[in-house]
């Protein structure tokens, strides 16, 4: 008997520890603004307005410290893509959430705000300082099962 019920304990661990949880979400942006850092000043710079359609695809896999972030943005008659995987996540405020990008080239952060409706793209980074920023106005699509307070909610 406890053989039986030892088996069935391992088998439904064994289960649960292969379904997988995975938040999608997307993100449409029709204006962008970009920034430099300027060190003679010690402040970020706004160099231009841009108003061409970006993409922000945001997948947790599992937990909110795993996954990727791609972003595709339509820039001068090309399309530029960013992308990376999810190294880490901090919640900054109650809907406000941070996540820390790693590829082979480069390391980012992202910072969603739903209360302005805006994603923080800052990339680049010169030692301490990220030498390069966008700020994003953005539309969340719709996608059935995901929301926005989904995505900024803390690791369950």
């Amino acid at each position: 008997m406890k053989t039986k019920f030892t088996l069935i304990l391992v088998m439904l661990f064994t289960l649960s520890s292969h379904a997988q949880v995975d938040i999608q979400k997307r993100f449409q942006s029709d204006s962008r603004k970009y920034y430099n850092w300027n060190k003679e000043f010690e402040k970020y710079e706004l160099k231009e307005t841009e108003y061409e359609n970006t993409v922000i695809d945001i997948r947790e896999i599992g937990s909110k410290t795993n996954g990727y972030i791609v972003i595709s943005m339509y820039d001068n008659g090309q399309v530029r893509l960013h992308h990376g995987s999810i190294i880490e996540f901090t919640q900054t405020s109650e809907e406000e959430g941070t996540w820390l990008i790693r590829s082979k080239f480069m390391r980012a952060k992202l910072v969603y705000n739903p209360r302005e409706n805006t994603i923080t793209y800052l990339y680049d980074a010169e030692g301490k300082r990220y030498s390069k920023l966008m700020i994003f106005k953005v539309t969340p699509d719709e996608i059935p099962n995901a929301s926005l307070k989904t995505i900024a909610k803390t690791d369950d």
